[in-house]
């Protein structure tokens, strides 16, 4: 479990967008670890990225505008139930889960989630060491 920086990107919903945005980040070695992409009115798209810097100076070459978010990226064994472990720790404690994205390779130990929460610092104290 980390803390990571996760993108949030303004970019026009039409064929191609999403074709355009990952090509580039390409071209440059950028690795995408985690994306989610929705209309606009759903929030627009979200990525993790290394290395972030070289993933926002494509964004700046594109001119798509985005915002950066502390996100919690959790690896969850590949079990019925070790999801809701996870979440129910954060909801005994009071953190509000306000999105979730993730997936799973087949015969991977693991799965990894991106979880946007409410208070990043303490989610992930809450989760240190319970997640192994």
């Amino acid at each position: 479990m980390a803390q990571m920086t996760q993108l949030m990107i303004r970019a026009e919903d039409k064929p191609g967008t999403l074709a355009a945005i990952c090509s580039e980040m390409a071209k440059v070695a950028v690795n995408i670890t985690a994306i989610m992409a929705a209309p606009q009115e759903a929030g627009g798209g979200r990525l993790v990225a290394q290395p972030l810097a070289t993933a926002k100076r494509v964004l700046d070459a594109m001119q798509l505008p985005y915002t950066e978010e502390e996100v919690l990226a959790v690896r969850v064994t590949d079990k019925p139930g070790a999801l809701g472990k996870a979440t129910r720790k954060l909801a005994e404690k009071g953190i509000d889960i306000m999105y979730a994205y993730g997936s799973i390779v087949k015969d991977a130990e693991r799965a990894l989630i991106i979880l946007g929460v409410s208070d990043v610092d303490k989610a992930a104290e809450i989760l240190k060491g319970a997640m192994k």
